[in-house]
């Protein structure tokens, strides 16, 4: 019997996957491809390759599907959101295309642009985006938010001069409980992005599930949420490798557990002392970079995010996180972040996960 019978993907995340060009990516795809891997996301963050780029290269060169995992609405005009997945729409050839959509993440974002009233501002944009990739003739009037961050002429209109040829999906990676909210009503489903493990071991999964869904059933009580999750693994046959490659992206991804409002009782549970992370918040504030926060970062933090290690010790944490999160509903898992050396990631999920995830 199948331990999860949903779709398998993986998330390629840029700011810890620099080393990698656009055509080793590209590479790496179509290695993913081949080894049965569904879906290619891509992240988003400023400093780093494109994220349209990427996407829109493999699309080019592999027949697989693409998602934002996620689309940080502040970087990117709405216009050129809409163009580009009309365009992306015609690479993929009828592929399903997931638009992952959040605010981004607390500690980098805001270094970059002003971060104005994310829940009215990615609601409107997945609202924008739906309308104008179905074809319609959008009254930029209807989005005051997009109008006043982005200058757009609220008497004018936006018509897409020609026709996407694959479905475009539209995710909500927000985990608080005003953006689940939101992205019942406004969107087709939810990304765990990256928070899946702590918020099992917090036991607030359940919760965020309810929201989400309750959000759906105010504007369709017919309405079916699609679950995403970005399942974090760092494997390597060197394990320090593997413990050391997530430290960037933990440093800045556990800030949220502040802006969650975490209790003792579940900093306690996760066995990471809160000063520590109040600590990492205010490096953030005073303009630190990931590389500098990582170095703050334990071992117990990399283990509350990631299942990380030797191949060994990871496939049985793997496969259990795989069932509870079928039992939970969710129909695709994205294997995020991957560790130090993407080729030996996917081949060693390939060789030793996915054959027990299909029973």
């Amino acid at each position: 019997m199948a331990t999860f019978d949903g779709r398998l993907s993986l998330q390629f995340v840029i700011h810890l996957a620099n080393r990698y060009t656009v055509n080793q990516l590209v590479e790496l795809a179509e290695l993913a491809h081949g080894r049965g891997f569904g879906r290619i996301w891509v992240n988003d963050n400023a400093r780093y390759r494109s994220q349209v780029v990427i996407l829109s290269a493999i699309a080019a060169r592999v027949p697989i599907g693409i998602g934002t995992a996620i689309l940080v609405p502040y970087l990117h005009h709405p216009i050129e959101v809409v163009d580009s997945l009309g365009a992306l729409s015609e690479l993929s050839e009828g592929r399903e295309i997931g638009l992952g959509l959040a605010r981004g993440d607390l500690a980098q974002t805001p270094q970059h642009v002003d971060v104005h009233r994310p829940i009215s501002l990615v609601r409107e944009l997945a609202v924008f985006a739906r309308r104008a990739l179905s074809g319609e003739s959008v009254s930029y009037g209807d989005f005051p938010v997009l109008c006043e961050y982005y200058h757009l002429n609220s008497a004018g209109r936006f018509q897409l001069a020609f026709e996407p040829k694959s479905p475009v999906v539209i995710y909500s990676g927000g985990n608080g409980p005003q953006s689940l909210r939101m992205g019942g009503q406004a969107m087709d489903g939810l990304i765990s992005s990256g928070t899946f493990i702590p918020m099992l071991r917090a036991g607030r999964l359940k919760e965020m599930h309810e929201m989400i869904e309750a959000g759906a059933r105010s504007v369709d009580p017919d309405k079916k949420v699609r679950k995403m999750v970005e399942l974090n693994v760092s494997v390597s046959r060197d394990r320090d490798a593997a413990i050391e490659f997530p430290k960037r992206q933990v440093s800045h991804s556990i800030l949220q557990w502040e802006a969650l409002k975490f209790t003792p009782e579940e900093y306690d549970r996760l066995g990471v002392e809160r000063e520590k992370v109040l600590e990492l918040k205010e490096m953030f504030a005073g303009g630190a970079t990931v590389e500098e926060a990582a170095e703050m970062v334990t071992e117990k933090m990399v283990l509350n995010y990631y299942v990380a290690g030797r191949p060994e010790e990871v496939a049985d944490q793997i496969v259990d996180l795989a069932r509870q999160a079928q039992e939970m509903g969710y129909d695709e898992i994205a294997f995020a972040k991957l560790g130090p050396d993407y080729a030996e990631a996917i081949n060693m999920l390939a060789d030793s996960v996915i054959p027990r995830l299909r029973g």
